[in-house]
């Protein structure tokens, strides 16, 4: 069995691996910090006060085990992967036992007595984003001593090349400043920590772009767009971590290196120099754009309402109605189409948000509190689109 432990990446990673016939298990993780700082056990406090509220839902999958307890050894384990996740906030740091833990804060929202609890024994805390590399090593270390003679295969994430724009974007703090210099850091964990290896996703995913000849916009299609920027965020910028073609190709660069013992790469796995130059958009005629919407795939729908947002001067709404009945759900796509509505109102789009509105209130496949809070961003920009413009 392959452990995972990670992000969601990893869980798309774990799912990729078993679909090649690995044995695998995933949990997610929360932060570095959460194992670090541990006491070795789940604090019978937080787990009171999660049943005692009956909030853990609003732990998002990071249950209080895989935050508080390493994986234990297990025989029938061939490896551990884990890739750089990005760590939740904020965390939330007894005051006076220094343990800490994820909770979403929204648990509170009609909860007023699982609120003062938690102002009573913890503060809430943001880990600084120039740390997490030591804070990452420390985990490391802590899961080598766990888990002795494992192999521990570190999975990167892509870094922020000019070429993957507009303004590569990851959910890791401080990453884009991190990215370029880490080389280092990851070089080091293999030479100090024994049985530690480190997967490079800029070249597994420079492989998958050759081998498939896909531009930027099919890796990568999700953006993420600022209604305001400020502080020197870009208005739109280009989502790195969702890349469907990554999770396969990592999953077998992951049963190679545990078959042979190393990591080796392919010649095409080399940074094309594409992705060192200026980000240049692609043209899409209308067909290849009606045609991708209407694929079923949250990817290539997204390639397409991509082109719309870098593309504001072409309206795009007849091709969204046409395409509503077979958009699928997804919080990345809806983003991008809210983000659309919101720079070109229209009351037509009020449509597009009734009939999928129809699709999201029968996907269950994420859980109530996802279907939820889907549901009311879809009503939101129903409203946007039904108010009255300002004169």
């Amino acid at each position: 069995m392959i452990l995972f432990r990670g992000n969601c990446q990893m869980q798309f990673c774990a799912e990729a691996a078993a679909s090649a016939g690995c044995d695998v298990s995933f949990a997610s993780l929360a932060s570095p910090l959460t194992l670090t700082a541990s006491p070795g056990f789940v604090p019978p406090l937080v787990a009171s006060l999660i049943s005692g509220a009956k909030v853990g839902e609003y732990l998002h999958s990071r249950e209080l085990v895989d935050q508080f307890v390493p994986p234990a050894p297990d025989p029938k384990a061939q490896a551990l992967v884990i890739n750089l996740f990005h760590e939740n906030r904020p965390l939330f740091l007894h005051k006076t036992d220094g343990y800490a833990f994820y909770l979403d804060p929204n648990a509170y929202a009609g909860k007023p007595a699982l609120g003062r609890a938690m102002d009573r024994h913890f503060q809430a805390i943001v880990p600084k984003p120039a740390g997490y590399l030591d804070r990452y090593a420390a985990m490391l270390l802590l899961l080598r001593e766990r888990l002795p003679g494992l192999p521990i295969l570190v999975a990167g994430r892509m870094s922020h090349y000019p070429g993957l724009g507009p303004a590569p974007h990851s959910y890791l703090d401080g990453w884009g400043e991190l990215c370029f210099t880490a080389g280092r850091e990851f070089a080091a964990w293999v030479e100090t920590v024994p049985g530690v290896f480190f997967l490079d996703a800029d070249r597994i995913m420079a492989g998958v772009a050759a081998r498939s000849g896909a531009p930027v916009e099919a890796l990568f299609p999700f953006l993420r767009v600022s209604a305001s920027p400020a502080d020197g965020r870009p208005a739109i910028s280009r989502d790195l971590e969702h890349a469907g073609g990554l999770w396969p190709a990592l999953a077998a660069t992951i049963a190679a290196t545990l078959a042979s013992g190393r990591v080796t790469y392919a010649p095409q796995e080399s940074v094309p120099e594409s992705w060192q130059q200026p980000f240049a958009p692609e043209r899409l005629s209308d067909d290849a754009l009606i045609e991708h919407l209407i694929s079923g795939s949250n990817y290539r729908a997204a390639r397409a309402v991509g082109h719309f947002l870098l593309c504001p001067q072409e309206s795009a709404t007849e091709l969204l109605l046409a395409a509503a009945p077979h958009m699928p759900v997804c919080h990345n796509l809806l983003h991008m189409v809210r983000a659309y509505g919101a720079r070109r109102p229209d009351p037509a789009l009020a449509a597009w948000c009734e009939a999928h509105s129809r699709r999201a209130a029968a996907f269950t496949n994420n859980g109530e509190v996802y279907r939820r809070e889907y549901l009311e961003k879809i009503e939101a920009l129903r409203h946007l689109m039904l108010a009255p413009k300002s004169v």
